[in-house]
This record gives C-alpha cells, structure tokens and sequence, in this order.
C-alpha cells in the first residue's frame, strides 16, 4: 500500500513541474541579437525623369522599383508620395523589388523602411519624374533641408533644390512651433541662415521651392535640442 500511495505522490510531482507553454517559444538570443544592415535605393534614380518602364493599358507606366539587401531584414515598407496630389501609397514587399503602376509626367518621392521583428532602418529619399509627354515646365524637386548645431543654443539651417529645367529663382523658409510660425526668408536665392532654438522646443523647418514658371515644391523637417 506504501509503494503504491508512493507511485501516486511522484506522478503528481511530474504534472506540476511541467515546462513553459510549447505553443510559445522564446526567441533565440542570436535571433535577437541581430541588427538591420545598411542598404540603398537602386533605381529609380534621384533627381532624375524615369525614362524606363512598361506602357499599361490605362494609359499609365509600370516602374519597376529596386533597392540593396538590408542584412537580416525579413520585410520592407515602401513608401512612395505622390507630389502632385500630396498622396502617400505605402506597400510592403519581402524582396528587393516591386512594380507599380505610376500615372505618366508626375512627381514623386519614395523611401524604403527595412524591418526586422520590431526593429527598423530607412533609407534616404529620393525623388523622379514618371516619364510622360515631354514637357519644359517641371516644378522643382523637394529642397533637402538639413540642420546643424553651431552650439550656444544656435542651429545652421541649410537648404538645396534641384530642378530639371534649371529655372529655379527663389526660396521661402519658415520654421513653426506648436505656438507660432515665424517666416525667416522670403523670396530668397540664399541656401542658408542661422536660427537661435530653446532647449526642448520642438521645430518644424519648412522650405518652398519656386521656379520661373510658377512651380513650388515644399518640404519639411522637424528638429529639437
């Protein structure tokens, strides 16, 4: 009777020291462990019209969009504006490629997010024309705003555009803040200026492009120190 009141206790003993939950595993620490490598926008090229693609039958263009290998990305986000209509289609690729279907003699923008788990590495943005009925009145690319510390609560704010038909003329730049906008050039050929910031204050630089034929582009970037 001992032996079997014995058999009974060590049976109960295994059940209640069961492992983990088998339906959720941990992720290996080298799994973890891993970072995004640094990767790059292939084509189409920046600052240029895509004269590469496919005709489709509603009258638009297939562009075929390539990007490097970030190491141990699983996915990536492609992110690609519309300057025209200011509209932002965003589609997630496993690859380094992906084709889509583009209206002709149009502006856009794109950018490519690499992700891993929760982990995620953008490239930079580059900008095109979809090729179209040839044209001289392109509107300017979206300036590249850049911002740099100078110390003693001081910023270098620099700014540059590029312009297919090179009738670029002008700039406006203005900077908000939650409370207030403050313009700080207007109709300027300069490509810098200096600006005095509050330590925390969160800025948002705001640059509008401007050519001879009427044509704006506007861009942003947000800072805070």
């Amino acid at each position: 009777m001992k032996i079997a009141i014995q058999l009974i206790l060590a049976m109960t003993i295994l059940v209640s020291c069961g492992g983990k939950d088998s339906n959720s595993p941990t992720p290996p620490k080298e799994e973890a462990e891993k970072e995004l490598g640094a990767f790059a926008l292939t084509f189409p090229d920046n600052n240029l019209i895509c004269t590469e693609g496919e005709e489709n039958a509603e009258g638009g263009i297939d562009i075929e969009f390539l990007w490097t290998a970030s190491a141990n990305a699983t996915s990536y986000d492609l992110e690609l504006i519309n300057q025209e209509t200011n509209t932002t289609d965003t589609r997630t690729v496993n690859g380094t490629s992906v084709v889509i279907s583009l209206p002709k003699g149009t502006q856009f923008t794109w950018q490519i997010t690499a992700k891993l788990n929760s982990k995620t590495l953008k490239s930079d943005s580059w900008n095109f024309y979809s090729q179209g009925t040839v044209t001289e009145n392109y509107a300017p690319f979206p300036a590249v705003i850049e911002v740099e510390d100078q110390g003693n609560s001081t910023v270098a704010i620099s700014w540059i555009a590029e312009d297919l038909d090179d009738d670029l003329t002008s700039y406006d730049v203005s900077i908000e803040t939650t409370q207030n906008q403050e313009v700080l050039l207007e109709d300027t050929t300069l490509t810098t200026t200096n600006f005095t910031y509050t330590n925390g204050e969160v800025y948002i630089v705001k640059v509008i492009s401007k050519d001879s034929n009427g044509n704006t582009s506007t861009n942003e970037l947000t800072f805070s120190f």
